[in-house]
């Protein structure tokens, strides 16, 4: 599982190659020598769908990068 920084790797990276398709951002990512990140094209799909909320709770919350996802808190009242 990717944390919220690598997906923002990710996305960074697509809006940098916008005429690259979605297979081969998987197939870039998987081959790099400087740690791999490993995702189906399935994947990355819903996360892209999902980029501006995720963004939108990274800028909330910057502690939240090394997550895996966003966190939801239902008891605000609890820790």
């Amino acid at each position: 599982n990717l944390t919220l920084h690598d997906w923002l790797t990710v996305f960074a990276f697509m809006d940098t190659h916008l005429d690259t398709s979605q297979g081969a951002v998987v197939k870039h990512f998987k081959s790099c020598h400087d740690g791999a990140l490993i995702f189906t094209q399935s994947t990355l799909s819903w996360k892209v769908h999902d980029h501006k909320k995720l963004e939108a709770h990274i800028n909330e919350f910057p502690n939240a990068l090394s997550s895996k996802q966003p966190w939801i808190v239902t008891w605000p009242n609890i820790d």
